[in-house]
């Protein structure tokens, strides 16, 4: 019998999700959970059992995979990210509120730790979060956009921080001017979110600055080699980040980052950069709000405007993330959810 399962959407290779795995892992061995009886849902269980050391079963819908995972568990957890939306489809939802319910008719409790909520711009997707995350055992969320919408839902959920911020990654120091910046843009239905970013690095690249594109899902790779093949960025090394290894690497030069994606942003921020980022949905714009700079439009400032902003995030920006505070907080918060599922860690 495994302690806890992890659920979420782990296993398809992005790799702001294998954080959030990787950090749900911590801290649950934090809370006293022996790692060999921790279980996962994944899309790719050999790859998930290789990069956490423990056993991954197949998330599909109903599969066999599925309910053999929830009936050996004592409690199902969702950790970390954004699985009650609907930007894209009502899918996720979907599968989501099946999950939760197939674990509490096997009499299995169930947790959502440290979760965006929304959009839910249908009501149907309102619905299914509504029913799922109010038969939760313990619910929390990571950004004020969530525990908003949550309100509106009837829910009243703690805030914490997003799991990864817990990373105690080294800080770049002794840089002394803008060198190298970091791009990164992940698909986007609104392409002005992502041509706002590529306007910010062109301009950087125009003031002397060296780009690096830096990926974490094979969908940003697509996008960042289209707009250089377009034009619109100029040709630069490219990065799929696969682990921390590879993003402390890929930054190991940098002053500064322009991007989307919020583990992206949250990384950078830990590795001491200075940071903009372009905001595609409520969390990043709160933890834009909260820890960075957002993206100036390239149609309105110079390339020297553009540098100084840089340099000024560089030098000047106090707003920073303190990883053990945030790893302590995760961790309390690991610990609420196993109390109200099994009376404690």
């Amino acid at each position: 019998m495994f302690d806890a399962l992890l659920a979420g959407y782990y296993g398809f290779g992005n790799f702001g999700d294998e954080l959030l795995a990787s950090r749900a892992v911590d801290c649950l061995v934090s809370c006293g959970v022996e790692r060999n009886r921790i279980a996962i849902l994944s899309g790719n269980p050999a790859m998930s059992e290789r990069a956490l050391g423990i056993k991954a079963f197949d998330r599909g819908a109903g599969s066999r995979g599925m309910f053999a995972a929830i009936s050996s568990s004592r409690c199902v957890i969702f950790a970390g990210g954004g699985i009650f939306q609907d930007a894209s489809s009502l899918a996720s939802c979907l599968y989501y509120w099946a999950v939760i319910r197939i674990a509490l008719a096997m009499r299995r409790p169930v947790c959502a730790v440290a979760q965006s909520v929304g959009p839910l711009g249908s009501r149907a997707a309102r619905l299914f979060a509504r029913d799922a995350l109010k038969r939760c055992s313990y619910f929390s969320v990571r950004d004020d956009a969530s525990r908003a919408l949550s309100a509106t839902l009837g829910l009243d959920p703690p805030m914490t921080p997003d799991l990864v911020m817990g990373f105690s990654i080294p800080r770049i120091g002794g840089r002394q001017g803008i060198g190298t910046v970091l791009f990164n843009v992940r698909p986007c239905s609104d392409k002005r979110i992502a041509a706002r970013a590529v306007g910010a690095a062109r301009a950087c690249s125009a003031g002397g600055c060296k780009i690096r594109g830096v990926a974490f899902a094979d969908g940003d790779m697509a996008e960042i080699r289209n707009f250089i093949s377009l034009g619109e960025l100029p040709e630069c090394e490219t990065v799929l980040v696969k682990d921390l290894r590879d993003f402390i690497d890929a930054s190991e030069d940098a002053s500064a980052a322009i991007g989307m994606r919020l583990h992206f942003g949250i990384l950078s921020k830990l590795r001491g950069l200075g940071v903009f980022m372009s905001p595609y949905d409520p969390k990043v714009e709160c933890f834009t709000n909260r820890f960075a700079d957002i993206c100036p439009d390239f149609n309105e400032i110079t390339v020297n405007d553009i540098i100084k902003l840089l340099t000024k995030s560089l030098f000047e920006d106090k707003r920073k993330i303190d990883a053990d505070e945030a790893g302590r907080a995760s961790a309390e918060d690991f610990k609420a959810a196993l109390r109200a599922c099994s009376g404690g860690c």
